[in-house]
């Protein structure tokens, strides 16, 4: 399946990848603004917050994805950290996930790809689930069992068929909260994640 690679992504991007079986990263794309490539949603004391990544920007317009490159100018990394803390410090799967999450920060990744292929490696390593996967090595825009830009932030998951919403704990609030990443649901279920992957997949 060829589709674009997210920032700590969605329960419903994970689950068409385990779907899907094997997966070509789409690096070759454009990158788009306000998208998940560089954003992610996780569940806090005062609801769902968004973490962003900020990048580069580059004064000869479009760039490639591949060639995306992390502002290391703004202070994202003791934010980012702050917010899972804040949000996870209290889950089951914190403490055993965490230093890993800090492993990840403190590479300080040149580029954007490479940070989100070490936190898509992190979560297939705790899900416990490995899938092969390789980045396409030109723009793929007739490849067969495409998902690419078909996962957008600024819709709704209601507006797309793959999503089943299989509630599980978290760790804020009385009503459960749908398809945030799946961060969420490994720090709070561990390797049971990928039962609770499966069951949230419209098949």
């Amino acid at each position: 399946m060829r589709i674009e690679i997210h920032y700590l992504p969605s329960i419903e991007y994970m689950a068409l990848v385990y779907a899907a079986g094997e997966v070509q990263f789409e690096v070759y794309e454009h990158f788009s603004k306000q998208t998940f490539r560089n954003r992610t949603c996780i569940l806090g004391a005062n609801g769902i917050e968004t973490l962003t990544v900020p990048i580069l920007h580059t004064s000869g317009g479009k760039q490639l994805i591949k060639d995306v490159q992390i502002d290391y100018g703004q202070d994202w990394i003791r934010r980012h950290r702050g917010a899972i803390q804040a949000a996870y410090g209290n889950a089951p799967f914190y403490e055993h996930f965490e230093p890993f999450i800090q492993q990840i920060f403190a590479k300080k990744s040149k580029y954007l790809v490479d940070l989100n292929i070490h936190y898509f490696n992190f979560l297939m390593k705790v899900i416990g689930k490995t899938i092969p996967y390789s980045l396409t090595d030109t723009f793929m825009e007739q490849a067969v069992d495409s998902k690419w830009n078909q996962i957008h932030a600024k819709e709704s998951w209601q507006s797309r068929t793959y999503y089943n919403v299989t509630p599980y704990r978290q760790c804020f609030g009385t009503n459960f909260e749908p398809n945030l990443s799946v961060l969420d649901l490994v720090m709070n279920h561990g390797n049971e994640s990928y039962d609770i992957l499966m069951q949230s997949l419209n098949k």
